[in-house]
């Protein structure tokens, strides 16, 4: 245990930053500013993990969470927050790492949320023992819960009424449309299922469930209309959580785009932003791995009736090099683990 231990600064997930005898400190829902004590629970050689014992000193910034869950659950990391602070920490990590790479950005626009409850089209939970709900942070210990805050008040429908399913344990993904349409997605090591259809189409717009890959209720796809823009979405496609944030997405690709671009679009998922950006552009170069995705993509191009994009199915850090195309646009959305250093080349070679 130490005592009176000051927090600077706050990491990119959120947690405080301190540091003892020259070491650095990750301390869980703690902010700058406060004082506290702590107990370590993992030390390493470069730093140490810890957790708050007690506070001795309150950070201004703090807020007591709306979510009875948040000390437990490893979803959401800054409900300790009001929602325009941690703006503005989201703001000031973006704005540091463009300086540590050297990347200069006079103005960097910030594009707030208008509810930051209530807006994710999909989440993942975990049923172990008939029981439903997140794993507690960095553990595969179950937080049960009966409503997600951030989630869709459709999506909280089904937790609800999630016993319906009759699953003892697995993983159940939860994707809902602007129509509170529901996709279920269910994996499970038991391949019988016995899930009341009839019973849970009572209680939710239900289009479909994918039970370990095979569908066994209607479609394993749902569709979704953003900035008048229809889009087709697989189970297993990528498409953005947030609606509002991604109809803004939208406007700003459309207002960098012009009749002169000519776009390569990698990471493209259903071809959203490829399409956004082909009502301008001369032509459009889109690369996905999922296949359905590219599927998707081709049909998203008829239903909005563009003839100028391309898709190709592939891993992008393996194509890149062997598309043989050119461009004088990128539009780049890559997954959580960034960009691979063979894409990175690329596009050094390619625009810079």
């Amino acid at each position: 245990m130490y005592n009176n231990i000051l927090i600077e600064s706050l990491d990119s997930f959120g947690r405080g930053i301190a540091h003892i005898n020259g070491k650095v400190i990750f301390v869980k829902n703690a902010l700058p500013e406060e004082i506290v004590d702590i107990k370590i629970l993992i030390n390493k050689k470069r730093y140490s993990e810890a957790i708050v014992l007690k506070y001795i000193k309150l950070s201004p910034k703090r807020v007591k969470s709306i979510c009875p869950y948040f000390n437990k659950c490893g979803g959401c990391h800054l409900l300790y927050y009001n929602y325009l602070d941690s703006i503005d920490f989201k703001y000031n990590k973006v704005k540091d790492l463009f300086i540590k790479n050297k990347i200069n950005v006079k103005n960097i626009d910030v594009v707030a949320n208008t509810n930051y409850l209530e807006y994710r089209n999909k989440i993942s939970l975990k049923i172990i023992n008939k029981k439903i709900g997140f794993y507690k942070d960095s553990t595969h210990e179950l937080v049960e819960i009966d409503k997600c805050l951030i989630a869709n008040s459709s999506i909280n429908k089904v937790i609800k009424c999630y016993k319906l399913l009759n699953i003892n344990n697995g993983e159940l993904i939860i994707r809902v449309n602007s129509n509170n349409e529901i996709l279920l997605i269910i994996k499970s090591s038991n391949n019988n299922y016995n899930i009341e259809i009839e019973k849970l189409k009572k209680e939710i717009k239900l289009v479909g469930i994918v039970y370990n890959n095979k569908v066994i209720y209607g479609n394993d796809f749902y569709y979704e209309r953003i900035n008048n823009k229809l889009f087709k979405i697989s189970y297993d496609s990528f498409f953005q959580v947030n609606p509002y944030i991604t109809s803004k997405l939208f406007n700003l690709v459309s207002d960098n785009i012009d009749q002169d671009s000519t776009v390569l679009d990698l990471y493209s998922g259903v071809g959203t932003l490829g399409i956004i950006a082909s009502t301008k552009a001369k032509y459009v170069y889109s690369v996905e791995i999922v296949k359905n995705a590219v599927l998707n993509g081709n049909k998203n191009a008829l239903l909005n009736k563009v003839n100028n994009i391309k898709f190709f199915l592939g891993d992008v850090s393996k194509i890149v090099n062997k598309l043989n195309v050119e461009f004088n646009t990128l539009i780049i959305d890559p997954p959580r683990c960034g960009l691979d250093k063979e894409t990175i080349k690329f596009i050094k070679d390619k625009l810079c």
